[in-house]
């Protein structure tokens, strides 16, 4: 394992886009955490999907896998190391998930990761405020969020990025959502109960 410098640690953390280009939150479970198969642990997790036209931080993020890579394995990278950023216009190893289509939204055009802490991340607004409702972010919002980028080592060898802090930068059509039945219907009016009558079945 090599000793990072300083500045190369710095690396490490990426904060994602800004308020002209952000990325959008997918399986937000940013509230309440949820019990990972793998691990058995309880962790807060989402997908980040960062848009290829933010090159500023796609360049951040691989210059953090990189620097990660380095901290965990030294300078050779081993073999079938695991990366997280994937291409959403892709398919099989680094792209979309299974069941999903390449190229089609919300991951074309995109890059993404999952991102995931066992301690909740901090959840602010527009102005830094701290957001409790859930609610106020869900799949399918744009965001800005900080993650750091970590080496590890066991089953498997790879890079994963672990989930700070997230921003709100404004609503967004949500994502993997049921249908609202609230917005589909109107309410209807009262009508007075109507006596049915009864089957004359012994007639």
């Amino acid at each position: 394992m090599s000793e990072l410098n300083a500045e190369e640690k710095s690396v490490l953390t990426v904060t994602t886009g800004d308020h002209t280009n952000p990325a959008r939150i997918s399986y937000a479970k940013i509230f309440k955490p949820e019990k990972n198969d793998l691990s058995g642990k309880e962790e807060y997790s989402c997908m980040v999907l960062i848009p290829k036209s933010d090159t500023k931080t796609v360049s951040a993020l691989k210059q953090a896998i990189k620097t990660a890579i380095k901290g965990r394995f030294g300078d050779k990278q081993p073999n079938g190391i695991r990366i997280p950023l994937r291409d959403g216009d892709k398919t099989g190893d680094g792209g979309v998930p299974s069941g999903a289509e390449a190229g089609q939204a919300p991951y074309g055009d995109h890059y993404f990761i999952n991102c995931k802490n066992t301690r909740q991340p901090a959840i602010v607004d527009q102005k830094r405020r701290d957001i409790l409702d859930p609610n106020q972010i869900v799949s399918g919002d744009y965001v800005r969020v900080s993650v750091n980028a970590f080496g590890y080592d066991n089953k498997s060898k790879g890079v994963s990025f672990g989930l700070n802090a997230v921003q709100l930068v404004r609503k967004g059509d949500p994502l993997g959502s049921s249908f609202n039945a609230q917005n589909a219907f109107e309410d209807l009016p009262e009508q007075e109960a109507v006596t049915e009558p009864a089957d004359d079945m012994f007639s």
